[in-house]
């Protein structure tokens, strides 16, 4: 999710993009314009500045407030950097460079920072950001800094709704760190006090922090300006589904390409619950266990979702605003696969990942289920499920391996299959549109013709 805004901040795009629901609350703004303290370096002071732009964006910048004569535009040449990190809260470790998660919920939320190196001078950073609910100056340490509050509406999950910029104009870099809903700002602000920028001059040193350089931003963002980007396919001819396959088909997991022709995938059974009981809950940790004990009653049956019906809004003039909702039974779709190496050589390292995608016949074709069945347009934009009726990608899985005891095989020997079960919680109205993408370039927002090439699993109930 990190990854990806930073992609959409960048407007760069993706090849593979991944869509990822709204998490956003309808609360009004409390942001003003605001300016930070100002920092000296080289008889030059820099003010960080922020003001809003409509009544839910607001812009972050910095200023030279100081004219020097001697001033030079030329491109600063800048030392790389290493981050010193003296302070993360209780239980949270470092997953990946730059990012950070509680223990009890890997890879779900903590903290994920982002460098910007200002070759083109500090006062060129200039950085909107929308769908704010509160924003406010900060001081940390000798440096300017914001932090910013986004609208989150569905405070039962863990979503990035915090943001913090810093502005380290003694070695100019400025940092972006993305904070998730299970990190309290407290916290938060503790963690950037803690980070130090040492120039290095090693350029081998494996520290040195990876950061985005401001003059390629600047670059992609004119480019951008007069591109145009196709959007992702919801419909498609009901030819392009020729290659689904059935349930009890096993069918190869990949092209040739992909080095997974000798890798066949089954799905040899999908059973409907309504309780939890057949998960194993001790295989996942503690941050779903305590996510799905929320979806019972005290007799261990599942209560019914909700649907939110969204309007969107622009981020900077209006937010997406929950204009309906509804309460409806929700069922557990339980999936059994079978992973098979039909090939004469060890397997190992074995990715698998499965997508739940909601697809129905209109006219010929072939569109994703956005909620809407009539041929009239609703006054919204999406329906969301709330919960885990949320989660289509792949939510629940019970063999984990690889270096992060994921949702990796370990091996498989020649003729060897691994079985998994899979599931999903599912509104009950929409057991009819099932499909299964287990393709793991795929997703679940889009048709994609490697994932078509592959084959769907029609799982429709």
């Amino acid at each position: 999710m990190i990854e990806k805004e930073v992609q959409d901040q960048l407007k760069i795009s993706s090849n593979k993009p991944k869509k990822h629901g709204i998490k956003k609350s309808v609360i009004v703004i409390l942001a003003a314009t605001m300016l930070l303290g100002t920092t000296a370096l080289a008889g030059i002071l820099y003010q960080m500045h922020n003001e809003s732009v409509g009544t839910y964006a607001v812009r972050t910048t910095i200023e030279e407030t100081t004219k020097n004569s001697s001033t030079t535009t030329s491109p600063i040449q800048i030392s790389d950097v290493q981050m010193e990190l003296s302070y993360l809260p209780e239980g949270m470790i470092q997953t990946e460079e730059g990012k950070y998660s509680y223990q009890n919920s890997l890879y779900k939320g903590g903290i994920s920072i982002v460098f910007y190196k200002m070759d083109t001078g500090d006062a060129q950073f200039d950085m909107l950001t929308t769908n704010v609910a509160t924003s406010e100056a900060i001081q940390i340490g000798n440096h300017d800094g914001i932090y910013i509050e986004l609208q989150n509406h569905d405070s039962d999950a863990i979503s990035f709704n915090q943001l913090i910029y810093i502005a380290y104009t003694d070695v100019h870099y400025v940092m972006q760190m993305y904070v998730a809903s299970d990190v309290t700002k407290e916290d938060a602000l503790k963690i950037a006090e803690g980070i130090r920028l040492q120039p290095v001059t090693d350029k081998t040193d494996a520290n040195i922090v990876k950061s985005y350089i401001w003059s390629e931003y600047l670059t992609s963002q004119n480019n951008n300006e007069n591109a145009t980007f196709s959007e992702d396919s919801a419909t498609v001819p009901k030819s392009a589904l020729n290659n689904t396959h059935a349930i009890g088909e096993a069918f190869v997991a990949g092209q040739a390409e992909d080095g997974l022709e000798n890798l066949t995938i089954k799905v040899t059974d999908v059973q409907l619950y309504d309780t939890i009981s057949p998960l194993d809950l001790s295989v996942m940790d503690a941050d779903f266990r305590e996510e799905i004990s929320k979806e019972t009653d005290s007799s261990g049956n599942l209560k019914e979702a909700t649907i939110n019906y969204i309007k969107f809004g622009d981020g900077i003039h209006s937010i997406d605003e929950v204009v309906d909702s509804r309460t409806v039974p929700q069922k557990l779709v339980y999936t059994t696969l079978e992973y098979t190496n039909v090939g004469d050589e060890e397997l190992s390292e074995i990715l698998f990942f499965a997508n739940l995608m909601k697809i129905v016949e209109k006219d010929g074709q072939m569109k994703l289920y956005d909620g809407n069945l009539s041929d009239t347009e609703p006054m919204w934009d999406e329906a969301i499920p709330t919960g885990s009726a949320y989660y289509v990608e792949m939510w629940y899985y019970d063999i984990h391996s690889g270096e992060r005891n994921n949702n990796y095989i370990n091996h498989l020997q020649p003729g060897e299959t691994a079985t998994i079960h899979m599931a999903w919680l599912v509104p009950e109205e929409e057991l009819g549109y099932l499909y299964l993408n287990l393709d793991t370039y795929g997703s679940p927002y889009s048709f994609d013709e490697h994932s078509l090439a592959i084959g769907y699993v029609d799982i429709r109930q």
